[in-house]
């Protein structure tokens, strides 16, 4: 038998280092009726104790488990048969349920946009307490289903309660260790309970640090949260340098991250005015990149945006700083729709009147105009626009 199925917790004080994350979660199912939110959601690095704490408090509280895994909920048809049936009915023998929905930030957001409402406007009528874990829910798809829950954190395990942890579990399987050993599987698991257990018991019988050194080190993705802490927080600009390896955000995304955050972190002038300097360097190169294909540059920028800036502070900051995502990025976004539906309007336009493109665009305030004083009706049929594109017409500049 696996070790990560053996040594799952029974209950939840079992669940290593969550306290009280696992205190809020027992606490919103054992008063779910009383709560303003029809849903929880556990949010964590990998391998935090996320879904095992679920597990532990359903077998703690007799409650039945009916776990779904997002990719059961491909689309629209899926959800209404998956989670419909499971929020509505009643378990076999009468007793209190727990809906889980794992890795719900896995959800299909691109080929079927009404996924998340689905899964929303399921919530909203279900008799039993939803929970759903999440390693990243800070995409802005995510914002509604947010707002409909209740929110909490698992946090990034430290290297000494794994270790902990590990110490015991020898003990039970009368296994001889190492104390270097098991350090160095609790660092190289890098705050994953699940990964460590595993890696002990591919050790065998005897860990030795010579066999924990022999495993393959594992190459996770940081979050842009984990990774603007190392850089805003570091002592030395060597320890800031690998922050952004394993982040899973492409290069415009993380140069908006650090612009939106630096100002809360340095609060000090001439430490704000030299971590802009670094930044506006990086963005440099990274326009090199773009006009002239010169990847090379990708080495430049990382040391800008890691070891300068983290180099550029006078003072560390010691307070705690929530760092948030730019909206910058959405803005972008919505400009980008709004251009496009222009666009297609001067499409139609163009070809209705024989004309270019371009000059169709020209035209476009005057239809505008046309459009908001209320004698549009004729033209969007001549020129068959939808009733979205005729609204755009109305309402935008």
């Amino acid at each position: 038998m696996l070790f990560i199925t053996r040594y799952a917790p029974s209950k939840i004080s079992e669940v290593v280092g969550q306290q009280l994350a696992v205190s809020q979660l027992k606490s919103y199912v054992l008063n779910y009726k009383a709560q303003p939110q029809k849903a929880m959601l556990l949010w964590g690095p990998i391998g935090c104790g996320k879904t095992c704490s679920v597990y532990a408090l359903a077998k703690e509280l007799n409650y039945d488990l009916l776990e779904i895994n997002s990719s059961d909920l491909r689309n629209q048809e899926s959800i209404k048969q998956f989670l419909g049936s499971a929020l509505g009915q009643q378990s076999l023998f009468f007793r209190p349920k727990i809906i889980l929905i794992d890795e719900i930030d896995n959800i299909s957001g691109v080929h079927d946009r009404g996924c998340l409402p689905a899964v929303l406007k399921a919530i909203e009528y279900s008799s039993f307490p939803v929970i759903m874990t999440a390693n990243d829910p800070f995409d802005h798809k995510f914002k509604e289903l947010k707002k409909a829950c209740a929110l909490v954190q698992f946090q990034k395990l430290n290297y000494a309660l794994i270790a902990e942890f590990l110490t015991r579990i020898c003990r039970l399987e009368n296994t001889s260790f190492e104390e270097k050993g098991i350090n160095t599987l609790a660092r190289q698991a890098d705050g994953d309970v699940r990964a460590a257990l595993l890696d002990l018991q591919v050790c065998g019988k005897k860990i030795t640090f010579s066999d924990a050194t022999s495993l393959s080190d594992r190459k996770r993705t940081a979050s842009i949260l984990q990774a603007l802490a190392i850089i805003f927080k570091s002592s030395t600009a060597q320890n800031a340098l690998t922050a952004l390896e394993n982040v899973d955000a492409d290069l415009e995304e993380t140069l908006f991250w650090i612009d939106h955050n630096l100002p809360q972190e340095y609060t000090d002038p001439l430490s704000l005015a030299k971590a802009y300097e670094w930044l506006s360097r990086a963005d440099v190169f990274n326009g090199r990149i773009r006009n002239r294909q010169h990847w090379r540059f990708l080495a430049y920028i990382n040391d800008l945006l890691t070891a300068g800036i983290s180099s550029a502070k006078i003072s560390r900051n010691k307070e705690f700083v929530k760092y948030l995502p730019t909206m910058r990025i959405l803005r972008m976004w919505q400009a980008k729709m709004k251009n496009a539906k222009k666009k297609e309007i001067a499409e139609k336009l163009a070809k209705a009147t024989h004309t270019s493109k371009k000059a169709a665009l020209e035209q476009m305030p005057y239809l505008q105009q046309m459009f908001r004083s209320g004698g549009g009706s004729e033209m969007a049929l001549e020129l068959d626009l939808s009733e979205e594109e005729a609204e755009w017409l109305r309402k935008y500049s």
